[in-house]
């Protein structure tokens, strides 16, 4: 029961990133989607929604975490685990520490830790995916659910090179494009692997609700 209702915890939370995500796209039509990160949603009017967002995310992250314990029997499970842990609190800390606008070249250190919990998250998912991913795979509670398990591990692999790959597309499309700005289309490949990274939560936590039947 207690593993089911964490379950259902983990999905609310997750869908709850997705849906602020959504809203804010509507509350803040001055950030661009084509070239705009999510985190600087944080900044102005509304941006308490975008740090609350990054912590509903921590909390998904860490009930789903809690439920997967169970099931984590490898040396790799494990890492992939303690991965995600760190990962919990780095989103808490892209919450706590508000980023600037990317087109601001001025430094601050709440700008520079929230780059840096943004970069261990979004470099780090993927492998923490596989790793707790791979030990899932071979326990035999998880037969059924081996091809999806497998399926959006392999999707947060793809959003993660998409973002990087969208980076790199727009500057060697436009030499003179520079490290951000408008000609560099980052903004939809980081919102598509952010959605991608709740729904792969979002995935084993539907995938323990239906073991516990």
């Amino acid at each position: 029961m207690i593993f089911s209702l964490l379950s259902i915890a983990a999905i609310v939370f997750a869908a709850l990133f997705i849906l602020i995500l959504a809203v804010l796209h509507l509350l803040k039509p001055e950030f661009d989607p084509k070239w705009r990160m999510i985190s600087e949603y944080e900044i102005g009017k509304h941006g308490t929604l975008m740090q609350g967002a990054f912590f509903a995310w921590a909390a998904s992250v860490l009930f789903m975490m809690i439920v997967a314990w169970r099931f984590i029997g490898s040396a790799g499970g494990i890492i992939g685990w303690v991965l995600f842990l760190i990962i919990v609190m780095a989103l808490v800390g892209a919450g706590i520490f508000k980023t600037n606008a990317i087109t601001d070249n001025s430094t601050s250190r709440d700008s520079t830790i929230h780059t840096l919990c943004g970069s261990i998250v979004i470099l780090t998912f993927p492998i923490a995916a596989s790793l707790v991913a791979g030990n899932l795979v071979q326990s035999p509670f998880w037969a059924s659910y081996k091809a999806s398990v497998i399926l959006f591990t392999i999707l947060n692999w793809l959003s993660m090179i998409g973002f990087f790959a969208s980076i790199i597309w727009s500057r060697r499309k436009d030499p003179s494009a520079g490290r951000v700005g408008p000609k560099v289309l980052l903004g939809w490949p980081n919102r598509i692997m952010v959605v991608i990274y709740n729904v792969w939560v979002i995935m084993l936590a539907v995938c323990v609700i239906q073991m516990m039947k």
